[in-house]
């Protein structure tokens, strides 16, 4: 099984501290064949406000130099996880158009809300038991993932965690199920699958395990084939955990091969 974790963050991103030295020994640690840095670049930030720039310099500064230290011991890739795009494709296509050759992957992700709520980041959002507010921020989510999917493909090689706001909805409570939006899913689903671009196993540092099977069956059933599995680790600590565990289920769904980038292009291994 080819274990690799392609959503990590290092001290680029604003909620993490960690050095991507540590980042790349504690992938070696865990076993790990191949490991992505995939820092925020959210194009809103926690309180809505715009975002228009990300720090290349210093994110291919330690890239380049952790590659270095890390020789043959782990395959080390380039990524970004760019929030929000359809809020500001110009401004998403520039920063990516930056990254330049040594671009090796895009996570397209959806973290605030985009036009209410102030654009803030939905973990700000306090549900306090209030379903119709948490169907609204599921709801919202899937609108502009659809943007993100019909309008701005370029912008993203795998769409990242689209269960992002049940984890703050389901940790005030609240009953509400990505399997209450089935037919929307699918439609993103088979848009995402007609493009070729892939789908994110985000197990969330082994805390979500939960929610893969029934959206990897449908993903399949829509006609998707490519599959990225990431531990969203923050932290030395998290890296790799939940992995193993999405790989099987990735196998267990009928897919064989789990996806990695290099330049944008997939390469696939066999589970």
């Amino acid at each position: 099984m080819y274990l690799c974790d392609i959503h990590s963050h290092s001290k680029i991103s604003p909620d993490s501290r960690a050095e991507l030295s540590d980042m790349a020994r504690a992938a070696v640690s865990a076993g790990l064949r191949e490991l992505c840095v995939t820092d925020h670049c959210d194009l809103l930030d926690l309180d809505g406000n715009p975002v228009t720039a990300f720090d290349w310099p210093a994110a291919k500064e330690q890239y380049r130099r952790v590659k270095q230290e890390a020789g043959a011991s782990l395959t080390l890739r380039l990524g970004l996880e760019l929030g929000s795009a359809p809020y500001d494709p110009a401004a998403a296509r520039d920063i990516l158009a930056q990254g330049g050759e040594e671009l090796d992957f895009v996570l397209g992700s959806l973290h605030n809300w985009i036009g209410m709520e102030g654009n803030r980041d939905l973990c700000t959002s306090g549900f306090h038991g209030d379903l119709a507010l948490s169907r609204r921020a599921v709801e919202s989510t899937l609108d502009h993932t659809w943007t993100l999917v019909t309008k701005c493909a370029d912008c993203y090689d795998s769409l990242a965690h689209i269960v992002y706001p049940l984890r703050y909805i389901h940790q005030e409570g609240i009953s509400l199920s990505i399997g209450d939006y089935e037919d929307r899913v699918r439609t993103i689903f088979k848009e995402v699958a007609k493009t070729d671009h892939a789908l994110e196993v985000n197990v969330y540092r082994g805390k979500d395990l939960d929610s893969w099977p029934p959206l990897l069956a449908w993903f399949k059933e829509c006609g998707g084939r490519l599959v990225t599995v990431g531990s969203d680790a923050h932290r030395p600590a998290d890296v790799a955990l939940g992995i193993p565990e999405g790989l099987e289920m990735i196998k267990a769904a009928g897919l064989d091969c789990v996806t990695t980038y290099r330049q944008r292009k997939p390469e696939l291994h066999k589970l």
